[in-house]
Formats: C-alpha cells, structure tokens, sequence
C-alpha cells in the first residue's frame, strides 16, 4: 500500500478538508449548505476554464470525460449530501437512518462499500476504530459480516491513524506492493483495491472516520471529489455528535431519576421510621432529638439545633441540641427572649436559607458565632418550622464544607414537616390538658359549693337555732361558749370553701381582665374587724394572654390564703407595677412572718411550690421574702411581651 502524495490529496483541498470538521451544532446545516453552493461553483468555473483553454489546443476527448464524470460525481454527493442532512436532521433516530445516508454516498461517489468506524476503547484500554454502520453494493462482502473485520487496532496504524486525528483525508491504494498496511487487514478492507478515508472531528475531537472503498478497480479520486466527501463526513459527524448529545441527555436524566428514586427510598425510610418514633415516643424533646441526629446523619452535618417557639416564656428554646453524633446540652444559652435579634432576624416565616460562618458578623444567638467559629464551622442551614402563617421553631445544622444545596432538599423538608408535626402535636396535647384541669376545676368548684359550702351554712343554721334555746341565753353558759367557738370555725370553713370555690372558677380573668379579678379578690378577702385586703395599680393592659393571667390570679389567690390564715395580717396589699421592661405583681401582708426560712416552708407544704411552678410555667421569676415579725411578701416578675 501507499499514500497518494499528490496535491489531489492533500495541499489543494487542505482548508476545506480542516474547515467542516469543526462545525457546532446550531449552524452546521447552514454552513454545509453554504459548502455544498460554494463548492459547485467552483467546480463550474474550473470546468468553463478548461473548456476555454482548449480552444488553443487539441481537444483530448479522455480527459474532458475524466473531467465531466468528476463533475457529475461531485454534484451527486453535495445533492447527496444535502439530501442526507436533511434526513439526519428530521429523522429522531440517528443511528437508524445512517445506512440510507451511506447509500446516497456511496452511490453518488460511484464506490462499492462505505462505512462509518467509531473511536472505541478495547479490554485492554487499547485505542480501537470500530465498524458500526456501512453499505455495500450488490455482491460485494461487508465488513459487519467478519467480527475480524470489524476493528483495528489504531497502534497497528501509526502514521495512518497520526494523519486523521490531525485531520487529513487520506487516499490509499492497498496491497500495491504486494503487503497488506502494516498487517491490518482491517482496515484495507474486504478486496479493496483503492479508498479514500475522511476523518470525523467534533468540537476539536476525532471521533472516528468515514471510508469509501472500491473493489472492483482502482480510482483515484480528484479534490473536488473530496471536498465533497468531507461535506458528507462532516454531515454524518454532526448528527452522530447531536445523538452523543442526547445519548449523554438521556443517560444523565436516568441517572438523576435513579438518584432521587433512591434519594426518595431513603426519605421514605427515614420519614417512616420518625412517624413510628413520634407515634410511640411521648417526650418532645426526645422525639427532636432522635430527628435531629437522623439529619445530621443523612446530611453529614456536624452539629445541629432544634429551636422551638415557647409563647408561655415569651422565648426561643433550643428543644435538642447535637455536636460529634451525640446529644447533649448547648456550650451556649439555652434560650433567648423573643424580642432578642434571633427573633427579629428569624421569627417572621421565610424561606430556607443558607449562612455563611465566615461572612456573618451579627451575632443572632450570645454565643452562638463563636462556639461555630471555634469548632471550625464554614457555612450552616437555618430551616424554618412554619405552621399556618407563624414560626414555631427552626431546624439548624452545621457544615465544615460547602452546603448550599441542603436547603432544597426534599429528605430536609420532610424532617422538617416531622418537626413541625411533632411540635404542633404537642402544644395541641398541651391546650387539651389545659382544658381537662379547668373542667375538672369546675366539678370540684361545683362539687365544694353544693357540698361544703352547703353543710357549713346548715351547720351555721342550726348553731344559730340553737343558741335561741334558754340554756345557751343564760349568762355565762359553757354551751353558750362552745356553741360560740363552734359558730367561728364554721363561718371559717364556710368562707375557706367560699375562697376555693372562686379560685376554682374558669374565665374570671377572660371576662373580667387581670386588674378587676384582683380587685374583686382584695374585696372577697376583706374581713370586716379583721383582715383589710386592698388592691393598687394603674389602669394597665399587661398584653399577657388570657391563660398567663389566670395563672397569676391563681398565685395571688394563693398568696392572700396563706398570708390570711397563717400570718394573722391587719393589713394585705396586691399590687401591679409598670416597670420598663416588666410587670411586677406582689402580694405584701403585715403578718407575723416566717419563723423558718421560705425554702423550708415549701418543703413543707404545698401552696408555696405550686406559686412557684405556676410563676415558672409563664416564664415568671417568682420570689417570696419575709422575716419573722416583718410580714411575708411575694411577688412574680413578668417579661413584657412585644408589640
């Protein structure tokens, strides 16, 4: 074999040949339409100026038919050409309508077998040219017949395979000294006595190669001819690298559909195995954080937080905190107000979002940039738990690398439905239990009124007959005396159970407000000749909820018992103060005070932890002061809620 050294092969043709091999996709029918034009004209015009100059010569009759079947087959593979883009670019199978587009080439060129190799990686990573479409014409033997045919090694083909990948056409006449190219039968082909080979590039990339094989006789093929097949090659490039385009389209929106086939596997699980936990779990707290180590986990998070809105304390609340895998108490504040800059920053409902440690200097959270810059944080997601159109709490976590993405995630915004879930759930278990001890406040309020109440007055109506019988009217009568002590602890009963049944009653702050409840307490607690109970403040709106307000009306009930039967007080005092940032409620007497200190007293009994417990459920900061023979005075100190 050799390669044709002539110009017909390579310098006339060689920036043609490098031109169509580069097209993009957008324009590359336009621009081989352009070629296909451009490329007739010149032939035209190279035909006229031989005609023309024959005129001084004489005429050769072989080379104006050389000339002539050259033109002809030129016309017939740019029509071809054209004819074939055209396929290619309606038809939605690519690969199918490649042997048509073969067929139109290869008869238009006049040759016997045309086919397409592929650049193809072997077993070995070995560089292979592949056979993967090709026609033939009638009774000539095809390569797709002979797996041994079908490939070659590019290594076997050095000089051959240096020359495409460069870009050049080449032309070979196999077998013309008397061996096979370099023992590749291969790639000479099936009795190929001369071919044409036209490299396919791609962006820059040889991507494999077009062949036109005679058989049955030897051809050289001009220029003209050739510009003409790399018009086609460049065709057949182009829809081969638009159907690689899909292929990768395809293979990458599978891959992306498996991924979030599994993506939703995994959230399935996770949701599953969280709506099984919160089915069984009872605690809040242990439930966000079994939820907030799951997240951490699926997201490789660092650490994390679950903060929940405590509208009772008027606070945020970290609910569950997480660092290193385990739980366990926050390096930093456990709760802010919520008037704080965490809760103008995040306590109107919004979008997830993600937060630069290195670009955050507002400190939202004391402590909380710090203990993430310490740990060597880069970047952290804040996820709101919104239900209805408020904010009850967020789910953090922390990264040490690049997060952006996390937000959108649809496994996070499941976790996060099961935190809200979990949290409405609760307050909702809450408001229930609520209304079941103020129900059954009103039974025993009821059943204190029929029952007590009723007994002492008929006590108190049969003393009283009794007292109008001739022994007791006699002066100085021991029955008289009994009968007397009698009366008083009764009357004591009666008002005592009096007391209960009113600090028992349901909705007097939700009827009244705060400041008349307590006014109408000091008047109830007054006792003519005994105990004077007043009440001073301001007309105020403390803004507290219904709920907080009878939970301090039940801490001054409490208080003015007490100090009325255990302090022997003249004189008690319920105030309500306005201060900055507080409302302060006291109860004050002029009794006789504690003989012990306060603490052990609530060991003791039970009235003085219950206040305390009340003061601390609506986020009130209770104290009781008091010295022997210097009265007792209690007080609730409450944040002022923000408007």
């Amino acid at each position: 074999m050799r390669l044709e050294p002539g110009r017909d092969c390579r310098a006339d043709a060689a920036q043609e040949r490098s031109r169509p091999c580069s097209y993009s996709l957008a324009p590359w029918f336009i621009r081989i339409a352009r070629d296909i034009i451009d490329m007739s004209t010149a032939a035209n015009t190279g035909l006229q100026s031989r005609v023309a100059s024959a005129g001084d010569i004489v005429p050769c009759s072989d080379e104006l038919t050389h000339v002539n079947e050259s033109l002809q087959r030129q016309e017939g593979l740019l029509a071809a050409s054209a004819k074939a883009s055209r396929m290619l670019l309606e038809t939605p199978d690519v690969r199918g309508a490649i042997p048509e587009v073969l067929r139109l080439i290869g008869q238009a060129a006049q040759v016997d077998r045309v086919n397409v190799m592929r650049t193809r990686r072997g077993p070995n990573d070995e560089p292979l040219l592949i056979v993967v479409a090709e026609w033939t014409a009638e009774g000539v033997p095809s390569h797709l017949d002979d797996v041994a045919a079908r490939s070659c090694d590019e290594r076997d083909l050095p000089a051959i395979c240096a020359e495409l990948r460069l870009g050049h056409t080449l032309c070979i006449n196999p077998g013309e000294t008397g061996r096979p190219m370099s023992g590749s039968t291969s790639f000479e082909g099936i009795g190929t006595q001369s071919k044409a080979v036209v490299p396919i590039i791609i962006a820059g990339e040889f991507i494999g190669a077009i062949s036109l094989d005679n058989t049955r006789k030897r051809r050289a093929i001009d220029s003209a001819e050739l510009a003409a097949l790399e018009t086609a090659a460049s065709v057949i490039g182009a829809a081969l690298h638009r159907q690689r385009l899909l292929d990768d389209m395809r293979r990458t929106r599978e891959r992306a559909a498996e991924e979030r086939v599994a993506e939703l596997a995994k959230a399935n699980a996770v949701i599953r195995g969280n709506l099984e936990r919160l089915a069984s779990e009872p605690d809040l707290n242990s439930f966000l954080g079994h939820l907030l180590l799951e997240a951490t986990r699926q997201f490789d998070a660092v650490s994390g937080a679950v903060v929940v809105s405590r509208d009772s304390l008027q606070e945020w609340r970290i609910a569950a905190h997480v660092n290193a895998g385990k739980l366990e108490e926050p390096p930093y504040p456990i709760s802010v107000p919520v008037d704080s800059p965490f809760g103008y920053r995040f306590g109107q409902p919004h979008e997830p979002m993600y937060l630069d440690v290195a670009q955050q200097h507002q400190e939202f959270w004391p402590g909380m940039l710090a203990f993430d810059r310490r740990e060597g944080h880069i970047g952290k997601v804040v996820y709101p738990l919104v239900f209805g159109s408020r904010n009850v709490g967020f789910l953090l976590l922390r990264f040490r690398h690049k997060a952006e993405d996390v937000p959108h995630s649809e496994l996070l915004v499941a976790l996060a439905q099961q935190a809200t879930l979990a949290v409405q759930l609760t307050r909702l278990a809450y408001q229930a239990k609520e209304a079941a001890v103020l129900v059954e406040r009103a039974r025993i309020g009821q059943e204190i009124h029929d029952g007590l109440a009723q007994a002492f007055t008929g006590i108190l109506m049969q003393l009283g007959a009794l007292e109008e019988s001739p022994p007791c009217r006699e002066k100085g009568s021991d029955l008289a005396i009994t009968l007397s002590r009698i009366r008083d602890l009764a009357r004591d009963g009666l008002a005592e159970a009096r007391r209960s049944v009113m600090a028992l009653r349901l909705d007097q702050t939700r009827r009244t407000g705060l400041e008349l409840a307590l006014r109408q307490l000091a008047e109830r607690s007054t006792v003519p000749g005994g105990v004077t109970c007043t009440f001073s403040g301001d007309t105020i709106d403390t803004g507290l909820p219904p709920e907080q307000e009878h939970e301090l009306l039940r801490i001054a009930q409490e208080a003015v018992s007490n100090a009325v039967r255990h302090g022997r007080p003249t004189t008690v005092r319920i105030t309500i103060t306005n201060e900055d940032a507080h409302w302060v409620m006291a109860i004050e007497d002029d009794g006789q005070g504690m003989g012990q200190s306060p603490e052990r007293h609530e060991r003791q009994g039970f009235g003085l932890t219950s206040m305390r417990q009340r003061a601390t459920d609506i986020g009130g900061e209770w104290r009781i002061e008091s010295r022997p023979g210097a009265g007792t005075r209690v007080s609730v100190r409450m944040h002022k809620r923000r408007t």
